[in-house]
């Protein structure tokens, strides 16, 4: 049997990331976001912290800010790059918790779900490029 990193589908880049999270709901009013950091990323889904306590099955909208995406974009045309405004909206759930500091924060694992095709290219091929590295 091999290790989990073995077992991985993805290759994962270790960089933190500013992320936005809100949980998916039925109700209407609009759901609170919360801003934190992933610790990694990959093509399946990425591991952050949260103050905030998820169920394992938990669906969250997660926008995820990635430096250059832009610029790994399928039809991405150069002379627009901007640092700026470069993110990726999913809809994800949650695989794993665990609880660092009792009631403070917690590692939390997500598995994205849905997420827009071109985007997800960009995603791999910045992963692919920064573990080449």
């Amino acid at each position: 049997m091999g290790t989990e990193e073995d077992r991985r589908q993805y290759h994962r880049w270790q960089k933190e990331l500013r992320v936005e999270l809100s949980e998916l709901s039925f109700s209407q009013g609009n759901q609170p976001t919360i801003s934190t950091r992933c610790l990694n990323v990959s093509a399946g889904g990425l591991l952050l912290e949260s103050p905030q306590f998820f169920n394992i099955g938990d669906r969250v909208q997660v926008k995820l800010f990635v430096p250059r995406l832009n610029r790994y974009h399928p039809s991405y045309f150069k002379v627009f790059e901007s640092s700026t405004d470069q993110n990726l909206i999913a809809v994800a759930e949650v695989v794993r918790l665990e609880e660092k500091i009792p009631f403070q924060k917690y590692l939390v694992g997500i598995r994205f779900l849905d997420i827009y095709e071109d985007d997800w290219r960009a995603l791999f091929r910045i992963i692919q490029n920064e573990a080449a590295d």
